[in-house]
């Protein structure tokens, strides 16, 4: 599971590429390119939607500098890839309409593998003193993960054939003439 941090001013456009990668990535939505974008490294992958922007004049020369000097691998959406005027390592240019086929190959050839995502998380329960949760209470977590496996679940579709306690009747009231 990558962590991706989208950029992309139109709202419709957000959702449907939010959705696109749902179930597979976490995602982060942003309007805007941040100054803290270049110097974050707490994403797997960059997508920015570099047509939408300029159309919303939100395509600064700042912004620009600020995505050529990320060293997060980034996904740059375009409806004419010429148009495109970064240019750097670990940049792949998509020409608008996005095609889910041409989508799904760029984020497979921009994003790390699941082994390596695998090794990021080990690294992270290895690294106690860097941040990473201490061994102890990883070791924790998979006990408790285990311990709940072993729950047996009770089947709450049982039928309780006991009738009802029988009432004494109760008078009816009394019709007035």
């Amino acid at each position: 599971m990558g962590k991706i941090l989208l950029i992309e001013p139109q709202k419709i456009l957000r959702q449907a590429i939010g959705l696109a990668l749902f179930p597979d990535h976490e995602v982060k939505v942003e309007e805007d390119i941040a100054r803290d974008v270049g110097s974050s490294k707490d994403y797997d992958l960059l997508i920015v939607d570099g047509a939408a922007l300029r159309e919303s004049n939100r395509l600064t020369p700042e912004a620009i500098r600020v995505v050529q000097s990320c060293k997060t691998p980034t996904l740059w959406l375009e409806e004419d890839p010429a148009s495109h005027m970064i240019k750097r390592e670990k940049l792949v240019v998509l020409k608008k309409p996005i095609e889910r086929e041409t989508f799904q190959s760029a984020l497979n050839g921009l994003l790390p593998s699941p082994a390596q995502f695998r090794e990021r998380s080990n690294s992270l329960v290895a690294a106690p003193g860097k941040g990473g949760i201490p061994k102890a209470a990883a070791k924790k977590k998979r006990g408790e993960a285990s311990d709940q496996s072993a729950f047996q679940f009770i089947d709450l579709v049982d039928v309780v054939e006991e009738e009802p306690p029988s009432k004494q009747r109760k008078k009816s009231p009394r019709k007035s003439k």
